[in-house]
């Protein structure tokens, strides 16, 4: 046997102090009754009280609260068998955090805070959807795995930013093989990856990879951040503003390569989406549309969970205290009769 709510246990020794307390005081009010009224008169004034009952009543009164606490802590054995049933698409984000993504263009903000807030905003509209995250740049690695643990998702993604990532560029191509490669296989339910950038490629063939995306059954999405005006990409952060300039010594200035990240949603057989600003609901939209039409898998999985059993101490010591609420302290009349015959 095991216990649910163990702590509650320790409600059992201050019990059992309290017990001891009130033996103590019941025998000192005795006392003291006994120096006040030293006289015949005091066993005719106890005549009608029974000291058995009022004994039993304190008994009854402990045990009834040691199995309510016993109940409070609850007491578990043996195993019951659960069956659980979900439904969902496996959904894998990628998500660009390379230094073009600080470029302070997307509705007063940069350009990683709006897209990760918008990707917090679909994260908290999904349901028994698995979710992974996969972070990149010029390179990319899966920051958190396919999970229905969209919170723990939602931490990593808080932390996202180009210092993780020590090769810098842009390789979407990249994403989309990491993407590949960490989707369960062995799983046969609708899978989709969401590339969230601002679509600017230095290096790989994004289009490419989202065709073979596509060849193995996996919906290749893409979400535009940025503005088509473009801004200039910070070259560090804190202290005197700088900008990252090119081997000319002008300052780089970055913009949304829309045309782009349609041709890779195209290629992948998804659909491209825009993130205007932060907050923005644009990500929650694209997936209840886009996922409307894809075939919802169902895993069905047996837990063995153990029982509860809190209900038996918890009747019987409720059981207990109303009787002890029911029973009297005073003798029956014909004891008191016949003690008064003697």
């Amino acid at each position: 046997m095991k216990f649910g709510a163990a702590p509650w246990l320790i409600a059992l020794l201050l019990l059992l102090e309290l017990a001891l307390l009130w033996i103590w005081s019941a025998r000192q009010s005795r006392l003291l009754l006994r120096d006040a009224f030293n006289s015949p008169l005091l066993a005719r004034l106890l005549a009608s009280v029974s000291p058995k009952r009022r004994w039993l009543k304190r008994v009854l009164v402990a045990l009834g609260m040691a199995l309510v606490i016993l109940a409070l802590a609850r007491p578990q054995w043996g195993h019951s068998e659960i069956e659980l049933e979900r439904t969902g698409v496996d959904l894998i984000i990628a998500l660009d955090v390379s230094r073009s993504m600080l470029a302070a263009d997307s509705g007063g903000t940069n350009r990683l805070t709006a897209a990760t807030s918008a990707i917090e905003n679909l994260l908290n509209g999904l349901g028994g959807d698995r979710v992974g995250l996969i972070l990149f740049a010029g390179e990319a690695f899966m920051a958190a795995p396919l999970t229905r643990d969209h919170v723990a998702v939602q931490r990593i993604l808080n932390s996202a930013g180009p210092s993780l990532i020590s090769e810098q560029g842009s390789d979407l191509g990249k994403a989309i093989q990491q993407a590949m490669e960490s989707f369960d296989h062995a799983e046969q339910g609708p899978r989709a990856l969401l590339v969230v950038s601002d679509g600017e490629q230095l290096q790989g063939d994004a289009v490419d990879a989202a065709r073979k995306a596509r060849k193995e059954k996996v919906q290749v999405h893409t979400a535009g951040v940025g503005s088509i005006m473009g801004a200039r990409v910070p070259a560090g952060v804190g202290g005197v503003p700088s900008f990252v300039r090119n081997a000319m010594g002008r300052e780089v200035h970055s913009r949304r390569d829309e045309q782009r990240l349609q041709q890779i949603a195209q290629a992948g057989g998804g659909t491209y989406t825009r993130i205007d600003a932060p907050g923005s609901a644009a990500l929650g939209d694209w997936f209840s549309k886009s996922t409307t039409t894809l075939p919802r898998t169902t895993e069905k999985r047996v837990v063995n969970e153990p029982g509860e059993r809190f209900q038996w101490p918890l009747g019987l010591g409720v059981f207990i205290l109303a009787a002890e609420w029911m029973l009297g302290d005073r003798k029956r009349m014909k004891a008191i009769a016949s003690e008064k015959s003697l």
